[in-house]
């Protein structure tokens, strides 16, 4: 379900800007909100779907709008200098966990 409410924000008109943050089809930044995940913080934003609001992680759907369906079939989506919250289009890369898993153990989150 996530993949797909990641596809109808963007058919919505939901974008992205340089600093990583979501904007809707009126232009405006929406604020969202935060989740915390295990050790980890990320952003999210709802859309609504039947009447219900859907959350959508906001680094997930910057990988949509940067890399297109082939970001829906990733592994992960990583956040290139390990800050979660850091969304800027240039952190955001897609990958899996093998890769991640090696940048920790010799340091080098980018």
């Amino acid at each position: 379900m996530s993949n797909e409410m990641i596809k109808l924000a963007s058919r919505k008109g939901y974008s992205i800007n340089k600093d990583g943050e979501v904007i809707n089809p009126k232009g405006k930044i929406v604020k969202g909100s935060i989740l915390k995940s295990k050790k980890s913080f990320y952003k999210t934003f709802g859309i609504a779907f039947n009447g219900i609001s859907r959350p959508i992680l906001v680094h997930r759907f910057i990988a949509y709008k940067k890399f297109g369906d082939i970001a829906l079939k990733a592994e992960c989506v990583r956040h290139l200098n390990g800050n979660s919250l850091d969304n800027r289009p240039n952190n955001i890369d897609i990958s899996t966990y093998r890769d991640i898993y090696d940048a920790i153990k010799n340091k080098k989150l980018y």
